[in-house]
């Protein structure tokens, strides 16, 4: 399990219970952004699936740096624009800064693997 994951399963398992306690105390907003949150933890979950997936067929150092990129990439891009959808901009902000994290890990990925295509390094 990596990291996208199990932050993931966390965010789905905390939606869960806000969404029960929302409809114990007849909040419907409550019971909604829990609905969001684990809507928000399976795509994240599902994203670090497809990571995961991605480093395990090609076991290279520099792709699975460039696959976790493009997971932060497609996951920052998510929650941007959930957070569009839903005016919050603590969320849009998220998803902003998740995107260029990705960017760089994508970067530092094609990095290693010039590298390794430069020495002979490949595993693949």
């Amino acid at each position: 399990m990596n990291e996208n994951q199990a932050q993931g399963e966390s965010k789905n398992i905390g939606g869960k219970i806000q969404e029960t306690m929302g409809n114990l105390t007849g909040n419907d907003d409550q019971a909604a952004q829990g609905q969001g949150q684990q809507a928000e933890g399976a795509v994240q979950g599902k994203v670090g699936g497809l990571q995961q997936d991605v480093s395990n067929a090609v076991g290279r150092t520099g792709s699975q740096e460039q696959a976790a990129g493009h997971g932060d990439q497609a996951m920052g891009n998510l929650k941007e624009g959930a957070g569009n959808l839903t005016g919050n901009e603590n969320l849009q902000s998220q998803g902003q800064a998740q995107q260029g994290q990705g960017a760089v890990k994508e970067g530092i990925g094609n990095l290693k693997e010039g590298v390794e295509n430069l020495f002979g390094g490949n595993k693949g």
